[in-house]
């Protein structure tokens, strides 16, 4: 017996490196559950578990997968920079254990491109655009390889899609150094056949590919009802994910469903066990404030506690400015309000930027466009229309930049009277400040009407003139709309 401990301790010594730099990716099932958990934002279960896997499964490389997982949705959904810090140095371990591990696996190329995406996007969200970029770059090739390697394994199209989707509205001289070639019908394409491998295998990413689906589908393609749907085809349920309360909730409220998006938010999960999505709150306050609820503050000022991020905090107190002039008809305290969005947040994305616009021209909102605009943001179009026409006369003969005429046009096309509707846009592109976004979006939404009713030389000319006007605040996203637009019309 000691002679055979001798040996095997022998071959643990010689062998024992060798074999732990071989370690294997395999989803068991307690590494299923962990990763359930933490797609769930239950964080703390999800690492408990994760560490027990270490513990009975130390051979096992998905791990090192899994558990970025963690990193990647606290440091996205709570945007706490020091935090940032100290776990960015996770992401080179994680792929240097993933590097050691068996590379004969179509997970091997896969997990590395999985983990570098995620920073980029953390990165991305903290201001790093180079690293960001250079990180997609780096994930993509790695992708394309691992396709190469194994063209059966399509959980490369998880990823792929995007890239391929988006990549038509990045500048061509970025997507030539990066040699990205795609376009929004091969991500589609990609991300479909992916959506319906998951479902019908009941895969472990099934909650994380819907959700890529039905956002190329709703901002790449347009087709934001189909987008919406695929929550119930595929079986997503809102009530045990607060990530898929975001994107359901969000969907909702774009399309029109303002009471659903309502109903969504109030049936999230909620208690200590889930990470903290403090957003949700500003949401939920944001929606009510659309039907112009008297405590709808109460919830935008959960978030602006809470939440210690960069981001939407300028555009949380200008919407409790508006509400105090929309709701409460309170003008001193839309002044504070402004006051306060002039002092606090950055102007990082464009929500913000035109938030602080809107603060710097010290210029209180006029009460009829705003409850107007509120409305129709909640899908209240009916009363939003009946609102501009009652008070029609008190802006007839005025001098104003425009936004009456988009506000009408924003309504008009929602009601689906697209002949009136281009008549005002056209109305607004004429009479708008090119200082303000009114051009710019009535040109984009004029191009989706015309895109829609199949006249797409039109189309291409009010996208063409949406991406040439460049005002402060909301451009990039106008701007990416548009020129996915553009896209579309011209391979017809």
């Amino acid at each position: 017996m000691i002679k055979l401990y001798c040996i095997l301790l022998f071959v643990f010594l010689q062998f024992g490196h060798e074999l732990h730099c071989q370690e294997r990716f395999e989803m068991t099932f307690p590494l299923k559950d962990a990763f359930k958990d933490i797609n769930s934002l239950k964080i703390k279960s999800g690492r408990k578990k994760l560490i027990m896997v270490r513990i009975s499964d130390p051979g096992n490389a998905l791990v090192y997968y899994v558990e970025n997982y963690i990193d990647f949705y606290t440091l996205f959904i709570q945007e706490d920079e020091s935090e940032y810090k100290l776990l960015l140095k996770n992401k080179e371990l994680r792929l240097n254990k993933i590097k050691k591990s068996d590379s004969s696996s179509p997970y091997y190329l896969y997990c590395q491109a999985e983990i570098i995406l995620q920073w980029a996007t953390i990165k991305l969200k903290f201001g790093d655009r180079i690293d960001a970029a250079l990180d997609v770059y780096e994930a993509y090739n790695l992708l394309k390889k691992n396709r190469d390697k194994f063209p059966d394994f399509v959980e490369n199209n998880k990823s792929l899609s995007v890239i391929h989707a988006i990549s038509e509205s990045v500048p061509g001289w970025i997507k030539k150094i990066m040699g990205i070639n795609g376009s929004v019908d091969m991500g589609t394409k990609e991300i479909s056949i992916l959506a319906s491998k998951a479902f019908s295998e009941q895969s472990i990413f099934k909650e994380e590919i819907v959700a890529i689906y039905s956002y190329i589908l709703f901002y790449a393609n347009n087709k934001k009802e189909e987008a919406y749907q695929l929550f119930d085809k595929y079986q997503i349920d809102h009530k045990s994910n607060p990530l898929v309360t975001f994107l359901k909730a969000t969907m909702a409220q774009k399309i029109g469903k303002n009471e659903e998006a309502i109903r969504i938010l109030q049936e999230r999960p909620q208690g200590p066990e889930y990470l903290p999505f403090y957003y949700l709150d500003f949401m939920y306050g944001k929606f009510k404030l659309y039907r112009l609820d008297r405590d709808a503050d109460k919830y935008i000022v959960r978030f602006l506690d809470n939440f210690k991020g960069k981001h939407y905090i300028k555009e949380a107190w200008q919407k409790l400015a508006w509400s105090r002039v929309a709701v409460y008809n309170d003008t001193e305290g839309y002044k504070k309000y402004m006051n306060s969005c002039k002092m606090y947040g950055q102007t990082l994305i464009d929500e913000d930027v035109q938030a602080m616009r809107e603060a710097k021209e010290n210029q209180i909102p006029n009460t009829i466009l705003l409850k107007a605009r509120l409305l129709f943001d909640g899908g209240y179009y009916t009363k939003a229309q009946n609102l501009l026409i009652i008070n029609g006369y008190k802006f007839a003969n005025a001098i104003h930049d425009g936004e009456y005429y988009y506000r009408l046009a924003r309504v008009t096309d929602a009601l689906k009277n697209y002949v009136d509707a281009l008549d005002y846009y056209d109305l607004t592109i004429a009479a708008s400040d090119p200082g303000k976004y009114y051009a710019c979006s009535a040109a984009l939404n004029a191009g989706l009407i015309c895109e829609q009713q199949q006249k797409f030389s039109r189309a291409k000319i009010y996208f063409e003139k949406c991406i040439n006007l460049d005002p402060a605040g909301y451009t990039s996203s106008l701007h990416a709309k548009a020129k996915s637009g553009l896209s579309r019309v011209k391979e017809k």
